[in-house]
């Protein structure tokens, strides 16, 4: 027995030395590269399941959507095994959860039922796989330090984001025409949209973590830690300026405005008159912007109030079950109401909720919205732990902050966007699940 071992102790790093330099000599040195550090990536997973969780809330926003899927895919398949086989990390549940399988369950009946059920299934892989990470986080990030690592890792990555979007500025990126009304905006060349392909998806991406890194700038009680949070909120924020989004914008301000109100309602007598003097020292093109806003002969703003007009229409004829979940039902059903105006989807979240599930699907997103602040606030902001009512603040402000850019936009459509938005969501829960494990007195 003890001279089998020693021969597989033996046999085995010979094998796989064998293999390794046969891969070697066929694939080119940035394949093999990519092979072996994928191979080493997965034994780190295996080993611990959290090097997987940080390792993909950090790459997401640069990976490919398929190769994100995949990712998420394999850390379920990951969990799965681990807790059926290992008798590991077992599947903790709360009353939140039932709501998002209210959620599921509505978003998959809306798929079988749509008028193109493939075309749904897009947007319900991208939904349940998302889905999935997020229970993988929250069955395994179950300490402070560990989701202090996950958070500081998050931004730590929008960071990047923000630099490589801060490098198309330098370069003077070139931008789409439908991007910007030339006519009100003349000074406009350039907005910047990092790795997210528009500026106002990239938008969308920063307002959620913007709050969270303010957070952490605001529970740091060590001077350079302070700075740290800091420098990287001025970054994240100066990025948010330089994307010109005014939804953004928009978002971004009801998202603060939460923030101070649940952190220290106090300081909003400060910031609202600061806010105002900040106007006299912005530059015209973000003033123009702003005051474009309310100008409803922007193009931008003329053509979402036509599109939002046709999707009432579309719901009014639609409104029981929708037209199916997913922006391509949405497209082929707008397109035969009008052939002039082609789009992918409402540029409103709630309005292309409703058009896409009807009634019912709107009610239940809704309540799961309403109760997952409600629970989020009850549990956790007015918890007696400083460190997790903190960072829940930012959480809720940031996602905040995205449903109220929802009013102009649809936030669930692009993936990446969809993933950050139930990490936000699986950030949450595994506070909770945190919160319910610390003693009384804490």
């Amino acid at each position: 027995m003890v001279e089998s071992i020693k021969r597989k102790a033996i046999l085995l790093p010979i094998g796989l030395g064998i293999i390794f330099s046969m891969v070697y000599h066929r694939l080119p040195l940035n394949y093999f590269a990519i092979i072996l550090l994928g191979l080493i990536g997965i034994v780190l997973i295996l080993y611990d399941i959290r090097i997987g969780i940080y390792a993909g809330v950090f790459i997401f926003p640069f990976m490919p959507d398929m190769l994100n899927l995949l990712f998420m895919i394999f850390m379920v398949g990951v969990y799965l095994y681990k807790a059926l086989f290992k008798k590991s990390n077992p599947l903790t549940k709360q009353p939140i959860d039932m709501h998002i399988i209210f959620y599921v369950g509505i978003i998959i009946i809306s798929t079988i039922t749509s008028i193109d059920p493939s075309g749904s299934f897009r947007d319900l892989a991208i939904h349940l796989t998302s889905i999935g990470f997020l229970f993988v986080i929250v069955n395994n990030i179950d300490t402070k330090r560990d989701f202090n690592i996950l958070i500081v890792i998050l931004v730590i990555s929008a960071v990047l984001v923000a630099a490589y979007g801060f490098y198309q500025y330098k370069v003077g990126v070139e931008i789409e025409d439908k991007w910007v009304d030339t006519t009100n905006n003349p000074d406009v060349k350039t907005r910047i949209y990092s790795v997210f392909g528009n500026p106002n998806i990239f938008a969308e991406y920063l307002i959620m973590l913007i709050p969270i890194s303010l957070s952490l700038f605001w529970f740091s009680k060590k001077i350079h830690k302070k700075a740290i949070f800091l420098i990287s909120s001025l970054i994240l924020i100066l990025a948010l300026v330089l994307t010109l989004s005014r939804g953004g914008w928009v978002g971004f301000a009801f998202g603060m405005f939460v923030f101070v109100l649940l952190i220290e309602k106090r300081l909003l007598l400060s910031i609202i008159p600061l806010g105002i003097g900040a106007i006299y020292f912005l530059p015209s093109t973000i003033l123009n912007r702003i005051a474009s806003i309310v100008n409803f002969a922007d193009s931008s703003n003329s053509y979402r109030l036509r599109m939002w007009k046709i999707t009432l229409d579309i719901i009014k004829d639609n409104w029981l079950v929708g037209v199916g979940f997913g922006h391509l039902p949405f497209k082929a059903t707008f397109e035969t109401y009008i052939r002039t105006m082609p789009t992918y989807h409402a540029h409103n979240t709630y309005l292309e909720t409703m058009a896409e599930m009807g009634i019912l699907g709107f009610i239940i997103f809704t309540i799961f919205i309403f109760v997952l602040f409600k629970y989020s606030i009850k549990k956790l902001v007015k918890g007696k732990d400083n460190y997790i009512k903190t960072m829940a603040i930012g959480v809720l402000s940031g996602l905040a902050a995205v449903l109220a850019h929802g009013a102009v936009e649809n936030i669930l459509y692009i993936p990446r966007i969809i993933t950050t938005f139930w990490i936000l969501v699986a950030l949450l829960l595994t506070l909770i699940r945190i919160s319910d494990k610390l003693p009384e007195t804490s």
